[in-house]
């Protein structure tokens, strides 16, 4: 028997929300929310880059709260009759004393209603065409029964952004018309596309003024340091003198972060890697082995000036500099721009702070550098 095996265990992981056990900061955010599902009738965006912890977050003030989060991921489903069923699915299930009530409720809002195992559901055949009225059907029939129940309902669509590929632009002015009427449920929109703020929010937009706002972050470098190593030791790894370096290579988004450190507890457990190369090799295996059928298929998607724009901006090049069109065949700098524009709209590249056009994924930056096929 391996006695690595025996004594480290990897606690790092990336692939589903964070636990209670793993989750870290966000105190103040946290309380926020908290407050916020204890209420009824309120309105808010939860906005912030991809992989920065929006869902952990949300999830764990739910959990926190103890009150009802009725939780839906909308990138998940292929139409708004598959978000319809969704939330229904992702409510409590019925009291037994209240299901004759519910029932009856129910069918007040839905033309086919029935009941199995998972409590009430839409039945019958759901047309394509049908899906913004049987998700205004579902919001308020779970409006109904919040107030019947007496209790407050939080009611989330996370990557709201996907909400527009499935009920077009104008589904933003739908919701409002449908829940501005809706005052037993609270309502969060969670997304990380750059432009939700001004969708949402803008003069021009539906929730114009109607919307409470709340930004997540970076969490603190030197708070996220002093988590690593703590979280390293729970594996059986005592020491763990990487978390600088993680966060130097990762960049501020937690889920990257979270991604280096699980591959580079693998690589320290042996002890056969000497420390000052472990987050090198970590940040290398993540590029070149595990992710790199991933951004191949990324690169040969985007066109030969997508190409040459990702190449110059992974070699530091301004995106629309003279010297980047010349160096990189870009005929000329709008053609660089709407190569910028075109990848950023595939969020491949996004706006910063500053409304600077970077990479969105560090890892696929690095690739880009070293790997990506020379156009």
């Amino acid at each position: 028997m391996n006695l690595l095996m025996v004594l480290h265990s990897n606690p790092f992981f990336f692939e589903s929300p964070s636990d209670r056990w793993s989750f870290t900061d966000r105190e103040e955010l946290t309380s926020e929310l908290c407050a916020f599902m204890r209420q009824r009738g309120r309105r808010l965006l939860v906005h912030g880059l991809r992989r920065m912890g929006k869902t952990s977050l949300l999830l764990n003030a739910g959990r926190i709260s103890k009150e009802c989060l009725v939780f839906v991921d909308a990138s998940a489903a292929t139409s708004l009759n598959e978000v319809a069923q969704a939330l229904l699915l992702a409510a409590p299930r019925e009291e037994e004393s209240l299901l004759p009530k519910l029932l009856r409720l129910a069918r007040t809002h839905f033309a086919s209603v029935s009941i199995d195992a998972g409590g009430i559901k839409l039945s019958g055949e759901l047309r394509p065409e049908d899906g913004p009225k049987n998700l205004e059907s579902v919001l308020t029939y779970l409006n109904a029964r919040a107030g019947a129940e007496d209790k407050p309902w939080t009611i989330c669509f996370d990557e709201f952004q996907d909400m527009r590929i499935l009920g077009g632009g104008r589904i933003d002015w739908q919701l409002r018309s449908c829940i501005q009427h809706l005052r037993n449920v609270n309502f969060i929109f969670s997304g990380s596309d750059y432009r939700l703020v001004k969708w949402m929010t803008g003069p021009n937009a539906a929730f114009f003024r109607q919307l409470q706002m709340m930004e997540v972050g970076p969490i603190e470098s030197a708070l996220l340091i002093e988590w690593l190593a703590a979280r390293a030791k729970t594996g059986g790894l005592a020491r763990f003198p990487f978390g600088q370096g993680i966060v130097d290579m990762a960049g501020p988004r937690t889920g990257d972060i979270i991604r280096l450190a699980m591959v580079c507890f693998e690589i320290a457990a042996p002890e056969k890697t000497p420390e000052g190369q472990v987050v090198a090799k970590a940040f290398d295996m993540l590029t070149f082995t595990q992710m790199t059928h991933e951004f191949s298929a990324r690169w040969h998607d985007c066109t030969l000036t997508q190409r040459a724009l990702l190449r110059a901006l992974a070699q530091g090049f301004a995106p629309t500099a003279a010297e980047t069109v010349r160096k990189f065949g870009l005929r000329s700098s709008s053609t660089a721009q709407s190569a910028a524009k075109a990848l950023a709209e595939r969020q491949i590249l996004v706006r910063d702070i500053k409304n600077e056009i970077k990479f969105d994924n560090p890892f696929f930056r690095h690739w880009c550098k070293t790997q990506g096929v020379q156009p």
